[in-house]
């Protein structure tokens, strides 16, 4: 969209100037002489060596992007990704993989299988991924669940439910805390301890008392390290955003050596720190998952990149995809696909440069400055070829896209 606004405003100013520069040697000469001025112009300022440029760039691109498994929805995108300093990422599904497994059950005032039981019974019908292991862990080891009613699931917080005129809640720390649960202090230090190992921790309260915590782990994802410090060199800082404990978030940057770290991220603080960094001139790639998605809205970063879920097929497949710029297979894309769309920037911008200087070249015997020196009009024949001659030397760059 940008680049044809830009192509049609060169048109536009092309075909003004040659229509000025024409009917001055109209009237200062003959009609002839201000039709020769006004085509001979008007072909050399054409901005089709940058369009056919700008063409070829993006099939040679979209060949390359191919072969690394990557979908450019959008390719003219693709030079936002070369200028991006700043990667925000979420780490469920980029820096892990799998199902999250329940690690610990550390209860306080009742057994291990009350505590799965009861939380099981709280998150029976969930849609997030913990919540549903929970609820998955408790029926494989065949506990026998309590009635609850009135349940009901808080996006990005936990879960809650009636049970015997008790409310029990499962979810976080901080969310049970600010709804006026006590916890103990040896449970607050344990949970400290599981964040500081990379461990996601929710507890379970009944009534205004914690009862109890669950700890969770994940498989790291091989290489992801290694990716991240690539993407670190290549000069793109790579921070993390996500919906845990702020202590988590700090032991998954140590972890996997990241710069900064946000924890407790809700859509109103997630976008609140995109925008401040892009205030601070930072231009910023939201790479995204679709099973597990950052609450920054899509247009509040400059390029969004998915990875979308294995499974998503079809229909499902492009509601997913939405208002993604670039689908990748996974992080590991990204340092190859970055590399590829410095070098296409870089090409395009030998090509617009060629195509400037070229223009302003041939601008002035178009114009009729050779007749000051005794010579004559450029014949628009001759301004095509320029033309020619101007598209050939832009493609150049172009093709050493590798």
């Amino acid at each position: 969209m940008g680049n044809s606004i830009s192509n049609r405003r060169q048109l536009i100013a092309a075909a003004a100037l040659a229509l000025l520069l024409g009917f001055y040697h109209g009237m200062s000469g003959t009609l002839a002489s201000g039709w020769l001025v006004f085509c001979s112009v008007f072909f050399v300022c054409l901005p089709l060596p940058e369009m056919l440029a700008t063409w070829l760039m993006q099939k040679r691109v979209q060949q390359q992007a191919e072969s690394l498994g990557v979908s450019l929805l959008r390719p003219q995108r693709l030079i936002t990704l070369a200028e991006a300093d700043t990667l925000l990422l979420p780490y469920r599904d980029i820096l892990t993989e799998g199902a999250p497994r329940i690690s610990a059950l550390l209860p306080e005032g009742m057994s291990q299988a009350g505590l799965l039981a009861l939380a099981a019974a709280a998150e029976r019908g969930a849609t997030h991924p913990i919540g549903r292991v929970i609820y998955a862990t408790a029926t494989e080891r065949g506990l026998r669940l309590p009635r609850v009613s009135a349940q009901a699931e808080q996006a990005h917080r936990g879960a809650e439910a009636l049970c015997t005129g008790d409310t029990i809640r499962v979810g976080s720390i901080d969310w049970l805390r600010k709804e006026g649960v006590h916890f103990s202090a040896e449970l607050l230090t344990t949970a400290d301890q599981m964040y500081c190992r990379g461990e996601s921790v929710v507890a379970l309260s009944m009534g205004q008392r914690a009862r109890g915590l669950i700890a969770l782990s994940y498989d790291t994802r091989d290489g992801v390290r290694a990716v991240l410090s690539e993407l670190s060199h290549a000069g793109m800082t790579p921070i993390l955003f996500t919906s845990s404990a702020q202590k988590l978030a700090h032991a998954l940057a140590k972890q996997f050596d990241i710069t900064a770290a946000y924890g407790n991220r809700s859509k109103k603080n997630s976008v609140r720190e995109a925008q401040f960094l892009q205030a601070h001139g930072h231009i910023i790639a939201l790479l995204d998952v679709a099973t597990h998605p950052i609450p920054i809205p899509a247009g509040t970063a400059d390029i969004r990149l998915l990875i979308p879920s294995p499974q998503a097929t079809g229909t499902n497949k492009d509601t997913e995809l939405g208002e993604a710029d670039i689908a990748l297979p996974s992080i590991a894309a990204l340092p190859p696909l970055l590399t590829l769309s410095r070098r296409a920037a870089c090409a395009c911008c030998h090509s617009r440069r060629i195509a400037l200087f070229g223009a302003l070249l041939f601008l002035l015997p178009a114009a009729g400055a050779l007749q000051m020196a005794g010579g004559s009009l450029m014949p628009p024949q001759v301004a095509v070829g320029c033309l020619f001659l101007l598209t050939v030397l832009a493609l150049l760059p172009i093709r050493k896209i590798r």
